[in-house]
């Protein structure tokens, strides 16, 4: 196997649910790589490189925006349920009912509680991850 054929295979293992290709002319090594846009947001998107370290922070990049998109959206599911959220960029503050300020992550689609590192549950699942937090914050702490 070559080095791009490697480099190719970590990024599908590394960014599933992308098309990641390979491609050479005579200009060069293509890398490409796409797929639809976080559900509910509709699109696609596609990226270009031409070389693989810069395609993997591009995807990598994708994947954070796929993130604030994710925290965004269990902010107002949260809020909705009358828990009070901070919204930052990379986290999510919610105020349990003791008033304990509880911090909420994101990373490789998994929504995670930032002090223990547990999962709450896959950002595609918005509506299970908002039952869990209501649930664990009325019970105990995360």
């Amino acid at each position: 196997m070559s080095g791009q054929e490697e480099i190719h295979r970590a990024l599908v293992e590394e960014f599933p649910g992308w098309q990641i290709e390979v491609t050479q002319d005579d200009t060069g090594v293509g890398w490409d790589a796409s797929r639809t846009l976080a559900p509910g947001h509709g699109g696609a998107i596609g990226l270009h490189s031409d070389n693989a370290a810069l395609l993997r922070e591009l995807l990598e990049e994708a994947e954070h925006c796929d993130h604030r998109l994710a925290l965004r959206e269990l902010a107002a599911k949260l809020t909705e349920r009358g828990m009070p959220t901070r919204l930052y960029p990379t986290s999510l503050i919610i105020t349990a009912p003791d008033e304990r300020e509880l911090l909420i992550t994101c990373k490789h689609k998994m929504f995670c509680w930032a002090m223990s590192g547990r999962e709450i549950g896959p950002t595609a699942d918005i509506s299970g991850a908002v039952k869990h937090v209501v649930d664990a914050v009325q019970v105990s702490p995360p």
